[in-house]
């Protein structure tokens, strides 16, 4: 019979646990599996968790009893914002179902197809910026990301950018709003789920979702795949549960692609690795714009898979049990709350050699090579890893490599934008 993981439970030491944990929560699991093991179950005040930190336990986390986990309600809420259900807030058969209807939403041809259109977005952020100008480089990623999104799912574009044919969405509805989520609302729980969301009007969205539902002529976009797809059953997507979709594709890189890059150039100025890849965009988009092999196959990505390596985007991944299973020969009942931290088992030498190091290197073979088997999770793990993640890292390799190839350096937070001379090839 299946034993609870050991670690600190009840009353008391669950008071103690909650303070640690939120004074440092990685110190406080670090000492945690030092004490317990890599399994290790602990209490939160009163609600029970367990916390997996080893390779083998967390792949058969994820890749055999995936199903008997289920997304908590106020991460589901951070997605949702004030609408209906998509992709990352379903669970059970109706997201199996969903999945694989959005899979050739994210092909490479169709991530090539918006390719020029993201381009154009980057360049009009770079050509904005002069010399010596002081940026808030969140702000200009978030605004980038919010027009890239406008533009690649609704084919429209920000209101106060662009020109042409193009329907406008006005700064508010692509924009959003801010979202800070905690277990059972206790806003000082050591875990808290902080990005923006779609706000509760999003009338301009909704009349061209509206528009383009009656019109049925393809646009060249993902609001006019979803709208032609159909579930595995033959079925089309109701009008709301459209909707709720195009929501959440609006807002899913909201957090994650200004906050990585963000980390990521400060990788690069750290390892002065600005001029080699301002040298390889120079070679690679000499032509126009490169097509996804050839960004994935770059330097560029390799370092860019590095710096998620060592600043996870979700430090901490965070399910609840649905249904009873075990694993390693302990139980894991129903309403326990499980962690994984990719940012502890990322930086783990049993895992990476020499983890601290920025080794993009790792990403293109040789000794320190990243294999199947690491656990290398930037966009969670199993069955419900993004299903926009090779977007994802086109966009912002693409957004790094034209950056680099107009300025030859990248800006830093709240910082004057220096020139740097473009290295000749």
């Amino acid at each position: 019979m299946a034993i609870p993981p050991p670690g600190p439970k009840g009353e008391q030491l669950g008071r103690l646990n909650y303070e640690d944990c939120r004074a440092d929560i990685f110190g406080f699991l670090k000492r945690l599996v030092a004490q317990y093991g890599d399994i290790v179950a602990f209490d939160l005040g009163r609600s029970p968790y367990i916390f997996i930190n080893a390779a083998a336990p967390v792949h058969e986390l994820f890749f055999r009893h995936d199903a008997c986990l289920r997304k908590p309600e106020f991460i589901k809420d951070s997605n949702r914002g004030h609408w209906g259900d998509g992709l990352t807030t379903l669970e059970a058969a109706a997201w199996q179902s969903r999945r694989r209807m959005l899979r050739p939403c994210f092909r490479p041809g169709t991530v090539a197809r918006s390719s020029s259109g993201v381009a154009q977005c980057i360049d009009d952020m770079v050509a904005s910026w002069a010399a010596g100008r002081r940026i808030n480089l969140l702000h200009e990623l978030r605004i980038l990301t919010a027009r890239i999104a406008v533009r690649t799912v609704l084919g429209a574009d920000l209101e106060g950018y662009g020109s042409g044919a193009r329907a406008f969405i006005p700064f508010d509805e692509a924009y959003g709003e801010g979202y800070a989520g905690v277990h059972g609302g206790d806003l000082t729980a050591p875990l808290a789920v902080i990005r923006p969301r779609a706000p509760r009007r999003m009338d301009t969205v909704v009349r061209i979702i509206d528009e383009r539902i009656a019109a049925g002529e393809h646009a060249g976009d993902m609001l006019s795949d979803l709208i032609q797809a159909r579930l595995p059953d033959g079925t089309r997507l109701s009008r709301d549960e459209i909707v709720g979709e195009i929501v959440q594709m609006l807002y899913a890189g909201h957090h994650t692609i200004p906050a990585t890059l963000a980390a990521f150039w400060q990788d690069l100025r750290a390892a002065d690795l600005s001029a080699r890849i301002a040298t390889e965009a120079e070679g690679m988009c000499a032509r126009g714009v490169p097509d996804p092999a050839t960004i994935a196959e770059s330097y560029c990505v390799a370092a860019l898979k590095e710096s998620m390596r060592l600043h996870p985007a979700a430090p901490v991944l965070y399910r609840e049990v649905e249904t009873e299973f075990e694993l390693e020969g302990f139980a894991f009942l129903r309403g326990v709350a499980v962690w994984v931290s990719p940012q502890l088992l990322h930086t783990d030498p049993r895992n990476f050699p020499e983890p601290e190091r920025f080794l993009p290197e790792r990403f293109l073979g040789g000794p320190f090579a990243v294999t199947a088997r690491s656990p290398y999770f930037p966009f969670g793990a199993g069955r419900r890893m993004c299903i926009a993640n090779h977007l994802a890292v086109h966009q912002m390799a693409l957004i790094t490599l034209l950056t680099l190839r107009r300025w030859g350096s990248v800006p830093t937070q709240d910082g004057p934008l220096e020139v740097r001379p473009k290295v000749e090839a």
